[in-house]
């Protein structure tokens, strides 16, 4: 099999059309049902079968669908992968952060920075704060962006920093101005266990002697954004950082909810590895972005 049958094995897939299918890739129908045909006897496997005239994968069909995704981005990683290695180390800059309020200066920057230089190879890889720490560990990227210190081997350096805001919509039954000890009771809502914004929350209740376990946890949510759109609709309370605040909301969207002698001021960090010298085009980058931030 080659990736054009797969290619256009999930494409019948996803339309549940041979014909529509044939349209799309400027393709006969019959030679569209000989390459299925093909396929199909190379996997000794019929993928298809026609109902109430739809096209619909069957049993193996969809066995088949799940490993052709797979291997379809595998080999868009290898040929990838193939490309930087036709490059030289100072034409690839391997960066990556984790969903960071900050990200808008990052990217300004990567935009600004390809332009000055063109013929760079950027890879950018957006994932949680412990992962992006992993990545510069083994030196899979260069430079990381995040939210936390998450390891010790490596090196952090702060470069912004915001507070974490307690938020609910504006007609959530909660007073303005509680106790941490009233925090207890309060339907929370978290990042998950690999964000940084939790990694932080954990450890500064921690110095306030409060652990997770003693909040009413109603829910972990990914992604910041999605977490104050759930916040919006009514479903609890929940930690936002104050530049995604200032973005995201209007006084009219949510309420802010102050805690009495408590402070949830966090940094933002480059992470490096300890005592690798940056390659050329990394150290460049980091100094232009280093110099934007004072713009």
């Amino acid at each position: 099999m080659n990736t054009k049958q797969l290619k256009l094995f999930l494409l019948i897939a996803d339309l549940k059309s041979f014909s529509k299918a044939a349209e799309l890739e400027a393709l006969t129908q019959p030679a569209v049902t000989q390459q299925i045909s093909r396929l199909e006897r190379e996997v000794g496997s019929t993928l298809f079968r026609r109902r109430h005239k739809k096209t619909e994968l069957t049993k193996k069909g969809k066995l088949f669908y799940r490993f052709a995704k797979n291997m379809l981005s595998m080999v868009e990683n290898l040929q990838r992968e193939m490309r930087i290695l036709d490059l030289k180390d100072s034409d690839v800059l391997k960066i990556g952060s984790s969903h960071i309020p900050t990200s808008s200066i990052l990217y300004r920057a990567i935009v600004e920075f390809k332009k000055m230089y063109p013929n760079v190879y950027v890879i950018y890889e957006i994932n949680d704060t412990g992962t992006i720490s992993y990545m510069v560990e083994n030196e899979i990227i260069d430079l990381g962006f995040v939210g936390a210190v998450v390891n010790g081997d490596l090196q952090y350096k702060s470069f912004s920093g915001d507070e974490l805001v307690l938020v609910c919509s504006k007609d959530f039954p909660v007073p303005d101005t509680i106790s941490l000890g009233e925090l207890k009771n309060i339907p929370l809502i978290l990042n998950q266990k690999e964000s940084g914004v939790r990694k932080f929350l954990e450890d500064r209740f921690r110095e306030y002697g409060l652990q997770i376990d003693d909040l009413n946890v109603i829910s972990e949510i990914g992604l910041p954004e999605a977490l104050i759109n759930v916040i919006k609709l009514g479903m609890g309370c929940a930690f936002i950082p104050s530049i995604l605040l200032q973005k995201e909301c209007s006084d009219d969207d949510v309420k802010k909810i102050e805690i009495r002698d408590f402070s949830a001021h966090r940094e933002y960090y480059l992470v490096t590895k300890k005592g690798k010298t940056l390659p050329k085009i990394a150290k460049e980058f980091l100094d232009y972005f280093i110099s934007s931030l004072s713009r």
